[in-house]
């Protein structure tokens, strides 16, 4: 009997060396050898690595980190001005701003409290993409008095019988800005 179990753990024991080797899917250690795992990188235009595709079940983006806070920054196919899109070109996914002010001017209102990370708003401005980030703290209730529903134009909440009333949300006012699109150009690419 006591053979028998020797037997045995040393049967397990060279099975489980056996699968830690780096033909098999598990192991791996050499660069591009068998069962090494490779991930999903974004590169700017210029061919630079951005960081890995993250997703989550409300965005697809890559992990930034700016000035010490891990932000996850969405990301969008590229689509022309007939709505087809590309693909493999992608771009810096921008939102609709709502502002404290009834002009569409200061900083936007970050109100995206189930962020997987620190939470970003990112705004478009022709070409140029920016993402607004919150700062390390609490929420405030901040009250929305208009918002940019595409670039060049401006609703006032309340503003006429037609217009959304004006409201309130919990969020935060930007703690920082950080430029995506001086830093990593588009249009975006993925992959290995």
């Amino acid at each position: 009997m006591r053979k028998l179990f020797v037997f045995a753990l040393l049967t397990l024991s060279v099975t489980s060396v056996s699968h830690g080797a780096n033909d098999s899917p598990v192991g791996g250690g050499n660069n591009n050898a068998p069962g090494d795992y490779h991930v999903l990188q974004v590169f700017d235009s210029r061919g630079r690595s951005v960081g890995p595709v993250f997703s989550t079940s409300l965005a697809t983006g890559v992990i930034l980190n700016v000035s010490g806070a891990n932000i996850l920054v969405p990301i969008q196919r590229v689509s022309n001005s007939a709505g087809h899109y590309s693909a493999s070109q992608y771009q810096w996914s921008g939102a609709s701003p709502s502002f404290p002010t009834t002009n569409c001017s200061g900083p936007p209102v970050i109100s995206d409290i189930s962020a997987a990370l620190r939470p970003v708003l990112v705004v478009r401005n022709g070409a140029d993409a920016t993402a607004y980030i919150a700062p390390d703290g609490y929420t405030s209730m901040i009250t929305l008095l208009s918002y940019a529903p595409s670039e060049g134009q401006c609703v006032a909440f309340g503003s006429s019988p037609t217009s959304p009333p004006v409201f309130s949300v919990y969020g935060w006012n930007p703690g920082g800005t950080y430029p995506l699109t001086q830093n990593y150009p588009e249009p975006l690419t993925i992959h290995y």
